[in-house]
């Protein structure tokens, strides 16, 4: 009887080694998690301990990191950059930061084309198109999805906004809030990782009537009908475990966060969003935790020749999400330099960006604790 009790234990302990052997041979490789330390046979772990690990596993295993970043121009500056260095140059010296996450996102500034005419109604200046060859740099960052739905994305006309769903379509590359066709514009992206379902949705409130679409004609969704835009979440919603939401919205190099935006990214939330991820003012704003959801209300610019120094300054917000909210919200302060590109930063630079970032996180209820060169994120 001794001897078979013996056998017994053995041959449970050896199972359930076994079991955590191949549970930790199917993880992904981008999910950024720490890896689980497998049981001692030697120390024969009890049937309840176990039991306990074994439900930590699947409530981690509901958890996916989320990376977000703001404008990407692949205009003027970094064109010239893929013209001399490649489509990966512009990004690559974040490019294994930004992989590191289950999904990626950033907003998309301009069409990937080399067809169209310039719209009308717009200065020179501010009409933009890059080479296709820039999507190299969202593959080779792993950027997993792109937001479509901002001022400049019709810039050139209907044949650039083919090229540029066709190109990221081509690359793999998932995206949001712009289309052929007004119900293309409004189709959430849909990515699954870890077994999860996460949508993402992408509307600007900074959006020319020129670049409405139409049952047949391309363009951009709107974010300034709320009401839509609820609904819209609501719908996504029933389609995934996770909803993200895109607005292109805020005041240009205005810092603080107007009425509007707090109003209507709470609303997201309330709607059902776990993260409302944005910009368009192409500096930093604050981030703010509501219902144990997260609001980032200005992500800055990321990729940008922008014309004033404090528009080069900005950040990767990495966050955790799963069943119970948005956690582990992380900063890591980026500078874009020579042709616009960002790098990260270290010492009195990643202090100044982080400090602001701490300054206009206080009155969104977000507490900025800076440690090093990366801060970490905290509900005050």
């Amino acid at each position: 009887m001794v001897c078979a009790s013996v056998v017994g234990v053995a041959l449970m302990v050896g199972a359930a080694y076994a079991a955590w052997t191949v549970f930790a041979s199917t993880r992904t490789t981008r999910t950024a998690l720490a890896a689980p330390v497998a049981p001692s046979v030697a120390g024969a772990p009890t049937i309840a301990l176990a039991t306990l690990q074994a439900a930590a596993l699947a409530a981690r295993d509901d958890t996916l990191t989320v990376i977000a970043v703001g404008d990407l121009l692949f205009s003027l500056g970094p064109a010239s950059l893929i013209k001399s260095q490649g489509g990966a140059a512009p990004l690559a010296k974040v490019a294994d930061l930004l992989k590191d996450a289950d999904i990626t996102i950033a907003n998309l500034e301009c069409p990937l084309s080399t067809r169209g005419v310039k719209v009308g109604g717009k200065p020179d200046h501010l009409i933009f198109r890059a080479p296709p060859q820039a999507v190299e740099s969202l593959t080779t960052a792993g950027v997993d999805i792109v937001a479509l739905a901002n001022n400049h994305m019709m810039d050139y006309g209907a044949p650039a906004m083919e090229d540029t769903l066709r190109t990221l379509d081509t690359a793999g590359v998932a995206h949001a809030g712009g289309g052929m066709n007004k119900a293309d514009a409004w189709k959430p992206a849909i990515v699954e990782r870890e077994g999860k379902k996460v949508a993402y949705l992408s509307f600007t409130q900074r959006i020319p009537s020129y670049f409405m679409p139409t049952a047949s004609t391309p363009g951009i969704a709107s974010g300034k009908d709320m009401r839509a835009v609820i609904a819209a979440i609501r719908a996504a919603k029933t389609q995934a475990d996770y909803v993200i939401v895109s607005f292109h919205w805020g005041v240009e190099q205005a810092y603080e966060v107007n009425a509007g935006q707090v109003r209507d990214g709470r609303a997201a939330i309330d709607a059902g969003a776990d993260m409302v991820l944005s910009h368009h003012p192409h500096v930093m704003q604050g981030v703010e935790f509501y219902k144990d959801k997260l609001i980032a209300y200005s992500l800055g610019n990321f990729l940008f020749p922008y014309k004033t120094t404090e528009g080069r300054k900005s950040f990767i917000l990495k966050a955790s999400l799963g069943p119970s909210g948005v956690t582990d919200v992380t900063a890591v302060p980026v500078y874009m330099g020579e042709w616009g590109r960002p790098t990260v930063q270290t010492g009195s630079s990643a202090a100044g960006i982080l400090g602001k970032l701490k300054a206009i996180s206080a009155p969104r209820g977000a507490n900025v604790i800076i440690e090093g060169d990366r801060a970490r994120i905290v509900p005050k």
